[in-house]
């Protein structure tokens, strides 16, 4: 909004004056519509971020939609047949069960060849060397005249948020498919779990800098841990009562 909508309007005769009624109106109405913007920006806020931020937005949406394909095939498809999931039976589980395995191994493809070398440069593959299978790591971070990539970090995020989550989903849905017993289903969610976690390991081997903030982070924890038993043990010094691993006053029951 430009400064004068702020400021007094000004008369011939040099005495200012309020805006009129009609400037008022004029200022609500664009107030109202910064407002309804920025509401409607929050809508596709990532999708203009994609455009804007991504330097390969083609690859990070690919990167995204077979896993959310098939997450949401196995846990609505069941109700497209009528069903429900655990009602699901015979040619229809079948049918669900093929597609599901079908979206993961194109997902779990297209994460190793392609997004990863892609979003975060990195690749992870194995060789067949005789009888023994070698498996390689390679992390293009590095030119050869040894200056440093800089990487779009839209794409990262991306990349490391979208890999790590997808296990946690398939774990809770593993979780809930033992609860109720699903065996047929365990299969689908045991599989996906297999596929996207060898991803994960693979990339975690690639990546330096993943490898140096886990172990920051298991320091850190260390730490944490070490400065809690510090206070513990110099509280129960000081206080004359001994205390247990958890820092309070152990009791004890005759």
């Amino acid at each position: 909004m430009a400064s004068h909508d702020l400021s007094f309007d000004v008369s011939h005769n040099g005495v200012s004056q309020p805006p009129s009624h009609d400037h008022q109106m004029a200022m609500s109405g664009q107030m109202d519509a910064g407002n309804g913007n920025g509401m409607g920006g929050n809508g596709s806020g990532m999708l203009d971020r994609l455009k804007t931020e991504s330097a390969h937005p083609t690859v990070c949406i690919f990167h995204c939609v077979f896993k959310a394909v098939a997450v949401f095939l196995y846990i609505f498809g069941g109700w497209f047949t009528g069903n429900g999931q655990g009602g699901t039976s015979g040619s229809k589980f079948i049918m669900l069960a093929v597609l599901c395995i079908l979206l993961l191994a194109a997902d779990f493809w297209v994460v190793k060849n392609i997004t990863g070398r892609l979003l975060v440069g990195l690749r992870w593959w194995n060789k067949v060397e005789g009888d023994t299978t070698r498996w390689i790591f390679e992390c293009a971070d590095t030119l050869p005249n040894g200056s440093t990539i800089q990487r779009n970090k839209f794409d990262s995020n991306v990349f490391w948020m979208i890999l790590y989550t997808t296990p946690v989903i398939w774990s809770g849905l593993f979780l809930i498919g033992l609860l109720k017993f699903e065996l047929g289903w365990l299969i689908l969610v045991v599989m996906a779990l297999g596929l996207n976690c060898a991803n994960v390991y693979g990339y975690y081997k690639c990546s330096n800098d993943q490898k140096a903030k886990f172990q920051q982070m298991m320091q850190q924890g260390a730490q944490q841990g070490a400065l809690a038993v510090v206070r513990s043990s110099f509280l129960g010094a000081l206080t004359g009562s001994p205390t247990n691993g958890a820092g309070n006053p152990s009791n004890t029951y005759v």
